[in-house]
């Protein structure tokens, strides 16, 4: 089993949230949530946002008084050896969590859970690193690396996902660097090549029914690859980099090499991602695309001065004000897939769990007569298909 947590418990888990969110809605019924709850029992504690944080915060307190009190009592004897003991005590640490919180009282992302997974993974990594008294950055990264990768697998944690990619790009980026030459000047076109593949093998994992489960953290993974494509080709990025770090001298005049190529991939990488966006229907891409489009228009303001600056974003907020309200009055009703009403209170991701299973529980009862379409497949009740 690579999850800590029961697959069934999650995908229920899932099921009632997603139902809750279709009563919100008024797509079904009280009595019809109700009877999904039911069929869909799961034993997992999962408390609200609140409960959560309070339990999050309490929980770091409470291990953090008692590491530094053991740390106050035996650092000086065990000085030599902190390393070592960091290990035992974070690898320790992950079987109180799966032993005690997950599987005998069946904890599920509480609160409590995250505080004591961020607390055993950071020892752990401290542990490592200190074993070369922090002097091996390439070491530091790479345990960042596998470390983050196996506790988003394994607890379904999307906070370690993100760490994780974001770990990678960090390894791509120092281990080429370190290699100096031309091996600095290739970074950029190896983080845009390299995270392209990675944001289109996402794409079919998540396709993947037995991955459902990881499909959240699979959507953090698209979405960071696509933010670090577009920062691999941003003028600005690449241009401070080679300033700052691979000591690029620029006299008044000249520009970084292939200057024209990243000029171009900053306009064209936010305008592709808003073009498939919108001709896919994809909001990943389309809620990407308008983070880079705001990088790419800093970019050229940062470098071109077009006046005074209250002059500029005054004219700037007044067309996207307007813009703004001429959408949203043409976006009154669906028009070819779109429109300005949320009607699922749908999660930025656009990863629902198939809602077929929610129709199937509810009989003959149905709530919504005519189908609701969304992406390639349907939903119209008892009958309706997985392809939702």
């Amino acid at each position: 089993m690579i999850s800590a947590y029961n697959e069934v418990n999650v995908y229920n888990l899932a099921v009632i949230k997603e139902a809750k969110r279709w009563f919100k809605s008024h797509f079904i019924t009280k009595e019809q949530s109700s009877a999904i709850a039911e069929a869909y029992k799961t034993p997992f504690y999962h408390p609200n946002m609140m409960i959560r944080v309070i339990l999050f915060v309490a929980t770091l307190l409470g291990l953090s008084g008692v590491t530094g009190f053991f740390f106050l009592l035996f650092g000086e004897a065990f000085q030599n050896n902190l390393p070592v003991l960091s290990i035992i005590y974070a690898v320790g640490s992950f079987f109180v969590l799966e032993r005690l919180f997950i599987h005998a009282n069946h904890h599920f992302k509480s609160g409590l859970t995250e505080a004591l997974l961020y607390h055993a993974g950071g020892f752990f990594i401290m542990g490592i690193a200190g074993m070369s008294d922090f002097n091996n950055q390439h070491l530091l990264i790479w345990t960042c690396l596998l470390t983050f990768t196996f506790v988003a697998i394994r607890y379904l944690d999307l906070l370690s996902t993100l760490a994780a990619i974001l770990s990678l790009a960090a390894a791509i980026f120092f281990e080429f660097y370190s290699m100096g030459g031309i091996f600095q000047q290739i970074i950029p076109f190896l983080f845009i090549i390299g995270f392209s593949i990675i944001y289109f093998f996402s794409k079919k994992l998540k396709k993947r029914n037995d991955l459902k489960i990881w499909r959240n953290n699979i959507v953090i993974v698209e979405s960071a690859s696509l933010i670090l494509i577009y920062l691999g080709g941003n003028y600005l990025v690449v241009r401070e980099l080679s300033v700052n770090m691979m000591n690029l001298v620029l006299d008044d005049g000249e520009d970084i090499p292939f200057a024209l190529v990243f000029y171009l991939l900053t306009i064209i990488i936010p305008a592709v991602y808003l073009y498939v966006g919108i001709k896919n229907k994809e909001i990943v891409l389309l809620r990407v695309s308008l983070i880079v489009l705001a990088a790419s228009v800093f970019t050229f303001k940062y470098y071109y001065n077009f006046g005074h600056p209250e002059i500029t974003l005054t004219i700037a907020g007044v067309v996207l004000i307007l813009i703004s309200i001429v959408l949203l009055n043409y976006l009154k009703i669906i028009r070819k897939g779109f429109t300005r009403e949320n009607l699922l209170a749908e999660k930025w991701a656009s990863t629902n769990i198939e809602s077929f299973l929610i129709s199937q529980t509810m009989g003959g009862n149905q709530s919504v007569n005519s189908k609701v379409h969304s992406g390639g497949g349907t939903f119209g009740g008892g009958g309706a298909s997985g392809e939702f």
